[in-house]
This record gives C-alpha cells, structure tokens and sequence, in this order.
C-alpha cells in the first residue's frame, strides 16, 4: 500500500498523497464506470433485437419483413448517474424491450431515494435539487410528485387489510391539515387509531381524512375498522379527547369502558379558572389520578372539589360530570397507568405528522394528505415492531 511507502510523512503530507492518489481520480474512475455500463446496456439492446428479428445485421428475408433501421438517443438516471443508450429500431415493425421499459427514465432506486427524500420532510422542489450531485441531473417538481403518486396503490391497501382482533387498548383522536381550494385553504381532519395489541406491539391501525370530526364522521370511521375485523372481544379501554361525537360513537360501536383524557381535561378546566387561580387549582387537581388507587383517588377529587367549589364552581363541574370515565384507568394494570389515562402516546405520532407536513403548509387534495400521513404512519409502525411495549403484554 502507498501509506507504507511513505512512514516519514506527517498528517497534512499523507492527505495531500490521498487527494492525489484517490480523490482527483474519482470522477474519473466514476465517468468510466458509466461508460461501461451504457456499452454493456448497449450491447444487450442490440442482443435483444436480434433474438427478435432472428437474424443477424445484413441478413435478408423476404419481400415486407421487419429489418433494421438504426437507433435512437435515449437518456436513463441510475443512482451512478446517467445513462445515454442507443436504442434499437426496427423498420416494418415494432417490438418493447424488455431491458428497459416504455417511458422509463429512472431505475427503481433512483425513484425510492427520491420518495424517500420527499417523505423525510424535504419540498418536491427540494427533493429534485438533493440528488443532483450523485445523479448529475435535476428531477422537477413535478416529477417528485409524480414518483409520490406511486404509494397510492399501498395507501389502499393499508385502508383495505384485514384486522386482527388482538387490541387491548385503543387510542382515538384526530389531527387538522389544510387544503388548498379555489377560495382558499380549507381545514380537513385526520381521524386516526391507535392500539396496542395484547403481544405489547404497537400499530396505527388506520386513519381516515374527513371534513370535520363529528359523531357520524367518528362512527364511520369506526364501523370500518369493526367491519374488518377489529370487533374489540380483547378490549379493554378506549383512550379519548372528550369530543362528544366521539364518545357517542365509540359508545355505539364498542362496548367497552372510554377513559377520559386528563390532559384535555385540566386545558378545559384551566379554560373555565381565573388566571390567578390555574396554577394553584390546576396542582392540586392532579392529586386525583396521582393517587395509588380508584378509592383514594375519589378521596382525593373530594377534598379537590370541597377546596374549590366555592371559589371556581366551573372547573369542579368540570371534572365532576366525567369524573367515572376519568378513573376508569385504575381498572388497568398499574404499570401502564400513565400512558393510558392521556391519549398522549397518539398525540406523539401526531407531532410526527405535523413535522413532515410543516414545511408544505397546505395540500392539493385529499390524496396527498392521504400520502403523506401514510408513510409516516409506516414509517412508525415499522420501527416499532421491534421494540414492544413489555409493560403493555399483560391484560387488563
């Protein structure tokens, strides 16, 4: 090796003989690379053509056969780069190649990184402009929304695969995006579930964009997911913000025991307190499911309610009328009582969501919502088969 050649040189002197040795020689070496691989391209077009025709340059048949007729110029982007092929032509005839497709102008690892880019977060604009220095070719915009197109086909079948009924423990909630309309940008909602089954293994299950969330949104939303399989015989509690349509639905579709969201709750009841007043009540409030167990925590929203009843009678109503569905998470094993009695864990997926789509500001239409939050949906779902929740594995 040239480093053993050289044992006097100091650090600076040896990557001078690096750069010399190595890096001025890449491009070239990268440049010759291409070369061979369009001559070994060419030369199996040009095999392909001859198997077809069945004969070899120059020989004739009779009057009105298929002959020769030269080449044309085409271009093709692998991930080393581009690619100009010659590709064969036949006069009296026609024949597809099945080397390189009809319309193909990337491979398909060309086509993956770019989506790939595109999904992590950059601009279609972006996403063209990344790979330029390795391919040595802008994509347009377009284009990267064109390749975008192709996860269609997968969203469909994520929202059509069967479900198995394996959920302990299911979280629903809902995230608001923007699409661009002809009279401006409109909010549509994302309706999404999110379970975690009875190995520990967590899923989002399925999401469903609407115009707005309602009861009769929420309880379509949760037939389908009944329809394909998720019946809730293995259910043990269904994790909710306090929308009341989707209570309503949940109550209709699954009979099943609903916890409340504290999270949502105490920002409800610090919406009803004096600002002077939040801090203190707010504290105390979360005595009440801090408590070791259902009955203490009841002692506990007593003598909460009996402090402030007087001075801030909204915020004890507040709790008062859910305060069942508040508790219902000391049914559980105490191990997961944190991460049941918020809707929390979905709300971190959300957060996922909203740093993808940050940079778009709106969508075209309701496809590209549906894109974008598929694939950080799988995306999740992906990392998480490996790594189960163990304190989850356990029912209720």
């Amino acid at each position: 090796m040239w480093v053993r050649e050289l044992p006097d040189l100091k650090v600076a002197d040896l990557q001078k003989e690096f750069k010399r040795t190595f890096v001025d020689q890449w491009e070239s070496l990268d440049a010759a690379g291409r070369r061979m691989k369009e001559e070994f391209l060419n030369t199996v077009l040009e095999a392909e053509r001859t198997e077809f025709l069945d004969r070899k340059s120059y020989e004739r048949l009779l009057e009105g056969s298929c002959y020769r007729n030269g080449y044309w110029t085409r271009y093709i982007v692998l991930k080393e780069g581009r690619l100009e092929l010659r590709m064969p032509r036949l006069r009296g005839g026609q024949y597809t190649s099945k080397v390189i497709a009809r319309y193909q102008q990337r491979t398909p690892d060309v086509d993956r990184a770019l989506l790939n880019i595109f999904l992590y977060g950059a601009s279609t604009r972006l996403t063209g402009k990344a790979l330029h220095p390795l391919l040595g070719v802008d994509v347009s915009a377009q284009t990267v929304s064109n390749i975008a197109k192709s996860l269609d086909a997968e969203v469909k079948q994520y929202h059509r695969r069967p479900l198995q009924d394996v959920y302990l423990y299911l979280f629903l909630d809902g995230i608001v995006l923007k699409t661009r309309t002809g009279f401006g940008a409109k909010k549509k909602t994302v309706l999404a579930a999110y379970g975690i089954r009875v190995d520990g293994m967590r899923e989002l299950i399925d999401f469903q964009v609407v115009k707005h969330e309602s009861e009769n949104a929420w309880t379509g939303f949760l037939n389908r997911l009944y329809g394909r399989g998720l019946t809730g015989e293995a259910l043990g509690l269904v994790v909710t913000d306090g929308s009341q349509g989707l209570e309503n639905a949940v109550d209709l579709v699954y009979a099943v025991k609903r916890q409340r969201c504290w999270a949502h709750k105490l920002r409800n009841v610090a919406d009803v307190l004096k600002k002077s007043q939040q801090k203190e009540c707010i504290k105390e409030a979360r005595a009440i499911y801090s408590a070791r167990n259902h009955r203490e925590a009841v002692q506990a929203w007593r003598e909460w309610s009996k402090d402030w009843r007087k001075a801030a009678p909204k915020a004890v109503a507040c709790i008062e009328k859910d305060l069942e569905e508040l508790l219902n998470f000391y049914y559980c094993p105490e191990a997961i009582w944190k991460k049941v009695r918020t809707t929390n864990v979905i709300e971190r997926s959300f957060r996922e969501v909203r740093r993808r789509t940050r940079p778009m500001s709106c969508f075209n239409n309701n496809e590209s919502i549906e894109r974008i939050v598929y694939a950080v949906m799988n995306h999740l779902n992906s990392q998480w088969r490996t790594n189960p929740l163990e304190e989850f594995t356990h029912k209720a």
